[in-house]
């Protein structure tokens, strides 16, 4: 935060000490606190607006029994864990350096202290900071002739870092009572603020309607060409970013490109824009679209959600098999009036193919790039089924329309591996939300509570157990059979050691009514606990999506699609302390697996195509398990592929061999499978044309 602050505005260092406690009240209300708030941690942009991040080391509070002598007014909550030592020396609460067994959010106002301190103190060398803040946290003590120049932050500061936790204020105190007169712009929010939550909110009403009315919009007559106010999806000109970070964004980019070009998809830039009211029947998907005012009076949305645009691309274009990826910033709404977060995302899609087999390759490729980054060991994948929580819905006895609800509190354990410890120290707080929030019947949370600690767990487990105790209905049985082939497949991409059948999961997005999955990556605190994992992919099957978006011809035979979107912007936060190793840029021909005989030979292709993405290679198979030969040259002819490797039975079972032809050169060589790799490197170095290859 402060590497580009280095002189003291008043009025800037209250803008910014503003916003930091907006965010901690903000986290505080949602029941967390930070442990680890520092100046590393706290972000702001050329626009001066602030983001608290890294939250790897926050823990959820719960509300208990609290001791006769602690005040309960002052204690929101105690760590779950109560874990000891955390955060920076410098900022670290006395409380969590002793270990005290009940921590709450007034650590976070310690550490907001000495973040204060250093915005209306700013230090001009590393070793007059390390002096003046030794001096403050040891012996209380602050420079005499700032004390005497601030007197009033003096004030301030002595309260956020006094030893006692209730004698701290509260974020929500100090926004109240600690505060000069606001800005103009930031009365005007206040303003806004105050008529939204004000019991007669026809004023606020009229504002927002006149503003966003969407069917004044829609006889306006869209005629403006939006070529000319686009956004483009790798525009970064509004955040600053230094060498190194511009470094590792770019690095970032281009190797998830060319993981995805590896499994030969097609770059499809989707204009994250649209004019409001454009399409009215995606606006209910739409609920965090951030959404502006152009100089023409126009209302635009910045998709916060690229896939809906592809599907009308794929609707439009009737293609029946078709991968695409996009590597691009999409837009959330901020809260409150702040402006709107921007993220870089990667998605990849594949049309076309049958289900379980597609979602693996997608698995596959997602997988490719975080393991770029990060140990296997490290990742977790979660699978669930639609069909199956469904199922699971009807067998706890949970009404339709207390799903939701329900599904929002089961999200928190999300983050939480299966059959962990602290999965079972969450239920706690789950079970009572559920009761007291939901006022849903005891045996219906026992009977979910049971699903959640007995039937999710590691695939092999998990998948049998829920065979065992769920009525044998052919949907429930089809959902657990989807849920075995995926984990087999992913099996023979070798990326089965830590998969989960999370049951209990809602899927991330409402489309996803078939297979669907969540990636964490996992990392073990200094204790040796595993801390709640950090999500950095989401996916699964979205047919439905088609069905809807689409016109009677789609509606009645729709194709499939799947797809994941990999959170790049968090692989950069959490990957900054590993070094980025180099990545190879090779070749370029695509190549497509195909069999004939043996029943589509499916694992051989398979393996196959593993083997040659590890070299680098640009490689596919037609996702079908046993597709016929007119099937794959179609396929081949449809795709532009004239470089085609065969396996067939006879290969397999006796020569060890596979056949590699040429379309358009009408050239074929039997290849010992041993070499396949050497001779298509060799043969694509000479676009196949050495003839020398072929004898």
């Amino acid at each position: 935060m402060f590497e580009s602050y280095s002189n003291l505005d008043k009025e800037l260092a209250w803008h910014l000490f503003r916003q930091i406690v907006e965010g901690l009240a903000h986290i505080h209300g949602q029941g967390i606190i930070h442990r680890d708030l520092t100046p590393n941690n706290i972000f702001f942009d050329a626009r001066n607006d602030i983001k608290i991040g890294d939250f790897g080391l926050a823990k959820f509070l719960k509300l208990e029994q609290l001791d006769q002598d602690v005040d309960a007014a002052e204690m929101i909550g105690v760590s779950v864990d109560g874990t000891g030592q955390v955060g920076t020396y410098f900022y670290t609460a006395p409380e969590i350096e002793q270990r005290w067994p009940k921590i709450n959010e007034k650590a976070d106002m310690y550490s907001l202290g000495v973040v204060f301190f250093e915005l209306w103190h700013p230090f001009d060398t590393a070793m007059e900071r390390h002096i003046v803040l030794s001096d403050l946290k040891q012996k209380g003590e602050v420079p005499p002739a700032w004390a005497a120049e601030f007197p009033e932050q003096a004030s301030l500061l002595r309260r956020l870092m006094t030893p006692s936790p209730s004698d701290r204020p509260s974020a929500v105190e100090l926004l109240q009572n600690d505060f000069p007169p606001r800005m103009e712009y930031e009365m005007l929010d206040n303003i806004l603020r105050t008529v939204h939550i004000s019991d007669d909110t026809g004023v606020y009403d009229k504002i927002v309607n006149a503003i966003f009315n969407e069917d004044t919009l829609n006889t306006k007559g869209h005629n403006t060409n939006l070529e000319s106010s686009k956004v483009v999806g790798r525009d970064t000109s509004c955040i600053l970013f230094t060498d190194l970070q511009t470094e590792r964004r770019d690095n970032v980019v281009e190797i998830s490109t060319e993981v995805f070009r590896r499994h030969c998809a097609k770059h499809l830039e989707i204009i994250p824009m649209r004019m409001l009211g454009e399409c009215p029947q995606e606006n209910s998907r739409e609920r965090s679209a951030v959404k502006l005012l152009t100089h023409g009076g126009d209302v635009v949305e910045l998709c916060h959600e690229l896939r809906l645009p592809f599907v009308k691309w794929i609707i439009a274009n009737r293609r029946s098999f078709f991968k695409r990826y996009e590597i691009s910033y999409v837009y959330r709404r901020a809260i409150g009036h702040s402006p709107p977060n921007r993220y870089l995302q990667g998605d990849f899609d594949i049309i076309g193919g049958e289900t379980a087999l597609t979602e693996s390759e997608i698995i596959k490729a997602t997988m490719d790039i975080i393991l770029h980054y990060f140990h296997s060991e490290s990742c977790d994948i979660h699978l669930n089924h639609a069909d199956l929580l469904d199922a699971i819905w009807a067998w706890a006895g949970i009404r339709p329309e207390h799903r939701q609800k329900v599904a929002e509190l089961l999200s928190l354990l999300g983050s939480l591996r299966p059959q962990s410890s602290e999965r079972k120290t969450k239920w706690v707080v789950i079970r009572r939300q559920l009761r007291q929030e939901l006022n849903l019947a005891e045996t219906a949370v026992n009977r979910l509570q049971t699903v959640g600690l007995r039937f999710c767990g590691v695939a092999d487990h998990a998948l049998p157990r829920l065979r065992g105790a769920l009525p044998p209905d052919k949907t429930t049985r089809k959902a657990l059979d989807d849920l075995s082939e995926l984990f087999n497949y992913l099996r023979v991409w070798r990326l089965d050691q830590r998969v989960y059948i999370d049951a209990l999961m809602p899927p991330t997005e409402s489309y996803h009514r078939k297979l669907f999955f969540q990636i964490y990556l996992r990392k073990d605190d200094h204790l040796g606990s595993l801390m709640e994992g950090t999500l950095l992919a989401v996916g699964g099957r979205y047919d439905y999506l088609l069905h809807q978006s689409g016109d009677s011809e789609c509606k009645s035979n729709p194709p499939g699609a799947a797809g994941s979107s990999l959170a790049l912007e968090t692989i950069l936060q959490h990957a900054s302390s590993l070094e980025v190793r180099p990545y190879r840029y090779d070749v370029v021909t695509n190549v497509l697996v195909c069999s004939r005989g043996g029943g589509g030979l499916l694992i051989e292709r398979m393996e196959l195509l593993a083997e040659l993405w590890e070299e680098n290679i640009r490689a596919e198979f037609v996702p079908l398990c046993d597709p016929s030969l007119t099937e794959q040259y179609e396929y081949a002819n449809e795709h532009d592929i004239k470089c085609l490797v065969i396996i067939t039975d006879t290969g397999v079972s006796q020569k060890d061999s596979v056949k590699v032809r040429h379309l358009e050169l009408k050239k074929e060589k039997e290849v010992e499978r041993g070499n396949l790799v050497k001779f298509l490197l060799e043969a694509m170095s000479s676009q196949f044309r050495n003839p020398s290859i072929w004898n």
